[in-house]
């Protein structure tokens, strides 16, 4: 019998600063980075397995497949894997690069499903044929770095920074030393402390005469806030 597989994921921005920095640098093309744990139908992990990963882009609210793509992966001995979305197989779209994606729209959101081979294996199985949705996820902001590829000349950074440790908060106070403007790019995530670790939604305010952003959790939050602003 195999596996069914349900997704316990979280979303880490661990690279992109240094994505927009390869960028500019020119050397290879940019992803976005995911790390996500997957767990069985018995809520256990799914340790040191190969996987299969299938994930897809939409415009939040649309139906119509913008791009998509599949990775072969290891989980590790806790059940978690890494990947960057953008180094994987075509796997269907109107776009046939993540980089032909229009990032000015800003409102995305991405499918995740996986597939595990049953141990021991079973004659004819298909992975195709044995997707399990882990979840989808909102990407309200423009990955800056894609963005930049399709435009002339990169990105200024004008901020970039990571919080101390926050507990339990409600809503934090990103206090800026340079000016705020109605028409920067602005780029937080939620850094978890600790896996498994399931993160809350967040809103983010721009508040212009006192020179800050306000980030507003949908429910109590433990961990870091990494953020970028790009004009």
């Amino acid at each position: 019998m195999f596996k069914n597989v349900r997704g316990i994921f979280l979303i880490i921005l661990w690279s992109t600063l240094n994505a927009v920095n390869s960028l500019q640098a020119q050397t290879v093309l940019p992803g976005i980075p995911f790390q996500m744990q997957a767990r069985d139908r018995f809520n256990q992990s799914v340790r040191q397995q190969t996987i299969h990963v299938l994930s897809e882009i939409f415009f939040s609210r649309d139906t119509q497949l913008l791009y998509a793509e599949e990775q072969i992966l290891i989980t590790d001995e806790q059940g978690v894997f890494q990947f960057t979305l953008g180094k994987g197989d075509y796997a269907g779209g109107i776009f046939n690069s993540l980089y032909k994606i229009p990032w000015e729209k800003l409102d995305f959101r991405i499918r995740f499903q996986i597939a595990v081979p049953p141990q021991p294996p079973i004659t004819a199985w298909n992975y195709q044929q044995n997707w399990v949705d882990l979840g989808t996820v909102p990407v309200g902001i423009v990955p800056y770095a894609l963005y930049a590829l399709q435009t002339d000349g990169s990105p200024t950074i004008k901020s970039k920074g990571r919080s101390g440790f926050l507990r339990a908060a409600d809503s934090a106070i990103i206090k800026l030393d340079i000016p705020l403007e109605i028409d920067d790019g602005i780029a937080v995530t939620l850094e978890a402390d600790r896996l498994p670790l399931s993160s809350p939604s967040y809103f983010i305010y721009r508040d212009l005469f006192r020179n800050q952003l306000l980030i507003f959790f949908t429910a109590p939050y433990t961990g870091f806030i990494t953020w970028l602003i790009i004009n």
